[in-house]
């Protein structure tokens, strides 16, 4: 079996990758994990047709393998020649950070699954509309979020935003952001000083902390809202 999860909802295809994972283990299969960015035809070939070392069967996740080679076709039909070839015994998942063309995806076959995420724009909006006084439109915007994506979901990207609007406050921009990507979000960061950001990253962790260990009475779509409510 060969799988694809791409695209910009990150945090969404990260979650579905674990989740995977998680059920592999509990089917007790081999995990191997290879960073497709250093990846050739020699590294692919061993981690997808070696036998399991416990007698059983094998999941191999490759990350960034495609987003390596970007549109280079001579480069990339070897090695998807080499999953196609073993995806009949072998589970294997690639993970890429951003959306996949479609001249590559049809380099892996038809019998490819793929999953793409894509980052509602919804979500985008109740980021990037984190001010002071804002309330009731990010209330607003977060429950239209949650009829689609879980509280959960929302709160990593929260939790995400927050860490960034902190480094770009201290002057340091955050590794994987486009410049016009950290013009926006430093603009956004000088909204609030650095002492409220860091107040804010404290709450959140409390959040987290208090939501696993089950001693908060309130749900986590209730702690967001007063989290909107109180900035």
């Amino acid at each position: 079996m060969l799988i694809l999860l791409h695209g910009d909802h990150t945090v969404a295809s990260r979650l579905e990758l674990t989740r995977r994972i998680e059920e592999a283990k509990k089917h007790e299969k081999e995990v191997r994990l290879l960073d497709g960015k250093t990846s050739d035809a020699l590294t692919l070939t061993q981690a997808v047709e070696s036998f399991s070392l416990f007698g059983g069967t094998v999941l191999v996740v490759i990350e960034g393998l495609l987003t390596k080679l970007g549109k280079k076709e001579k480069q990339v039909t070897p090695l998807t020649d080499i999953l196609k070839r073993s995806a009949d015994t072998t589970d294997i998942i690639l993970w890429e950070g951003k959306e996949i063309g479609k001249t590559l995806t049809a380099l892996l076959g038809s019998k490819t699954s793929v999953q793409l995420f894509k980052t509602p724009v919804v979500l985008f909006q109740l980021l990037d509309g984190l001010a002071p006084g804002k309330a009731a439109s990010l209330v607003s915007l977060f429950r239209q979020a949650l009829v689609r994506d879980a509280a959960e979901l929302v709160f990593a990207l929260l939790v995400r935003r927050i860490r960034q609007l902190i480094q770009l406050r201290g002057g340091v921009t955050p590794e994987g952001l486009q410049g016009w990507q950290a013009g926006r979000l430093t603009s956004q960061a000088k909204l609030f000083t650095m002492d409220r950001l860091l107040a804010m990253e404290k709450q959140l962790l409390a959040i987290d902390v208090s939501i696993k260990t089950g001693s908060s009475p309130f749900s986590l779509t209730q702690h967001l809202e007063l989290f909107f409510i109180d900035l």
